[in-house]
């Protein structure tokens, strides 16, 4: 496929939700970093701010798989599972514990991670359906 030919509006649809989790993973991320665990000792901080920089490190990978969308197979689905998996976490945390913070802000993310996830393999599916990209990349 040349490289001027358009995007096709499934390839634009998963393009801008890879950003969005982009966004998430980078804001979330370097948030969650900065300020480190809100309780529970030195045990919780380290492993609140390891998995802050696992965040982190996914925002690359997932901007670069938005970028290069054209040539992406498969790796989009593996991107969008430990999306929805947070979003899971999410909806535990909230039958566990309620919720945090504003509840709007809570519900809207909660609703994002889940949505975004099924929206970028439903949209990557049609792409693929159409003999865009290889199924195996």
């Amino acid at each position: 496929m040349a490289a001027r030919t358009p995007l096709a509006p499934a390839d634009i649809i998963v393009r801008v939700c890879l950003v969005a989790a982009t966004a998430i993973a980078l804001g979330g991320g370097l948030e969650e970093w900065a300020r480190g665990a809100p309780a529970g000792g030195a045990d919780a901080d380290n492993l609140y701010r390891f998995l802050a920089s696992v965040h982190l490190g996914w925002a690359p990978l997932l901007f670069w798989a938005a970028a290069t969308i054209r040539r992406q197979g498969v790796l989009v689905s593996f991107l969008a599972v430990p999306i929805f998996l947070g979003g899971i976490g999410r909806l535990v945390s909230f039958a566990q514990d309620g919720i945090t913070g504003p509840a709007g802000v809570f519900l809207t993310s909660a609703f994002l991670v889940l949505l975004l996830p099924i929206v970028i393999i439903w949209a990557h599916s049609a792409a693929l359906g159409s003999g865009r990209v290889p199924a195996a990349a």
